[in-house]
């Protein structure tokens, strides 16, 4: 699809080209260590690379829709109650696999989830948190994301109820790690390559489409973003005769101004920016400068 204009109908590749070129537009911060040639190449990559993640939530969502088979919502906002918190914190996920609880003890907190998938004809529904999972979530995102999915699951049924999903009995909870790397427990997790037989519906398809109409964009933006990198590095890879030499070709585009004659022999050299006055050294140093001849009285100035 490279070169191939987007159809204004597939608003998910549109939304990836988008996504390349925002990030492409965007004004980084500069990595001293790297310097500004690469450190701007690293930076639209990485954020390419976080952008990858919302647009992953957003083609599972597309492709669940598509199928007809659910009702699917987003960013859904499900209260917690302190009933549900004292359980999960004192129970392991195997005793708490047959329990649910109603909403009759007071909200602590809320918890906010990606997806919520509903399936009324198999009585079913999933609230999900989607990672893109190119690397394993540290200590501080795990636990809590297990607290919120383990407390959530005794909650969801009494939820939709109150939503008026009267006939849903069926709940779960799960993070969708697409790249699999997320490092979770697996009774929390669905693989990537698990999501197409997790929903029954093919899904996969749409991600991988999105992935490789993202990854194409960027790579035709890669040469451009390259290009002042590979610059710095043969001027710095050059001998130092050439370095040299082009250091002189700048130089002579400057004009030289010659100094009056009367400084010819004791030339003060001043610098580009100001100074100040340097650490003492005993008794203070004297500048002479010897004064311009004189010119003989009474004759003509020209």
């Amino acid at each position: 699809m490279t070169g191939a204009s987007i159809p204004e109908s597939d608003p998910l590749l549109k939304a990836a080209s988008e996504a390349v070129a925002s990030a492409i537009n965007t004004r980084f911060p500069l990595d001293e260590l790297l310097g500004p040639e690469l450190s701007r190449l690293i930076s639209v990559c990485a954020s390419v690379v976080k952008r990858h993640g919302t647009l992953l939530e957003r083609a599972i969502i597309q492709a669940l829709e598509e199928s007809k088979r659910f009702q699917v919502m987003h960013n859904v906002i499900i209260p917690i109650t302190g009933a549900a918190e004292s359980l999960v914190a004192s129970n392991s996920p195997e005793p708490l696999a047959r329990v649910a609880l109603r909403y009759d003890s007071p909200t602590v907190r809320s918890v906010t989830h990606d997806l919520l998938v509903i399936d009324t004809h198999c009585a079913w529904a999933g609230a999900y948190q989607v990672k893109r999972g190119g690397g394993e979530l540290g200590t501080r995102i795990k636990r809590p994301l297990e607290r919120d999915l383990g407390a959530t699951r005794l909650l969801l049924r009494s939820f939709l109820r109150d939503q008026g999903y009267n006939s849903i009995d069926i709940v779960t909870t799960a993070v969708i790690d697409v790249l699999g790397a997320a490092g979770l427990p697996g009774h929390l997790t669905i693989q990537g390559s698990e999501i197409d037989q997790h929903f029954g519906v093919p899904v996969v398809p749409t991600i991988e489409r999105m992935t490789t109409h993202l990854r194409e964009e960027l790579h035709k933006a890669i040469p451009d973003l390259l290009r002042p990198l590979l610059v710095l590095l043969e001027m710095q890879l050059a001998p130092s005769d050439q370095r040299q030499q082009a250091s002189t070709k700048e130089s002579a585009r400057e004009e030289l101004i010659e100094l009056p004659d009367f400084l010819s022999d004791g030339v003060v050299d001043f610098p580009a920016r100001p100074v100040g006055p340097g650490p003492r050294h005993g008794s203070p140093q004297l500048l002479v400068v010897p004064r311009p001849p004189k010119r003989p009285t009474g004759a003509p100035l020209f």
